[in-house]
């Protein structure tokens, strides 16, 4: 078994587009998911100041969160115009890139992140397959 496989072992799935996760408690600095599974998502955002002038609250993510990548944190994720928000999600950043594919000079920087779920109640375990069986795309 590969490296890759091993660490994979819930399925993932695409988002419907509208899902986004909340970045910072108390904001509305959202960005899109990518992808979701029982083990945790990844989500894409722009660290450019041009489109967010929030400094203060861009500190957490954007500045050296990604030297600290055993602290814990929460996130909230929804869908737009579903009604089905999921609250104060415990994750765990475990990757966070610069993604390449600038296709211009004007283009705007784009990093990935991806977190792991940290030990999730029964009742926040329920919602994430409620949130996965409606809200992600069927696979193909």
């Amino acid at each position: 078994m590969s490296h890759t496989t091993s660490r994979r072992i819930h399925r993932r799935f695409k988002v419907k587009d509208g899902a986004f996760a909340v970045l910072f408690q108390d904001s509305s600095k959202l960005a899109e998911i990518i992808d979701i599974s029982m083990a945790g998502f990844a989500f894409c955002y722009s660290d450019s100041a041009f489109i967010d002038n929030d400094r203060n609250g861009r500190a957490f993510l954007y500045q050296d969160h990604q030297k600290r990548l055993d602290r814990f944190a929460t996130f909230d994720i929804f869908l737009v115009d579903s009604g089905i928000y999921l609250d104060k999600l415990p994750c765990k950043i475990i990757s966070h890139i610069e993604i390449d594919g600038s296709q211009s000079p004007n283009s705007i920087a784009m990093k990935r992140c991806g977190l792991a779920f940290e030990e999730l109640l029964p009742e926040q375990i329920s919602d994430l397959e409620y949130f996965i069986a409606t809200c992600t795309q069927a696979p193909r």
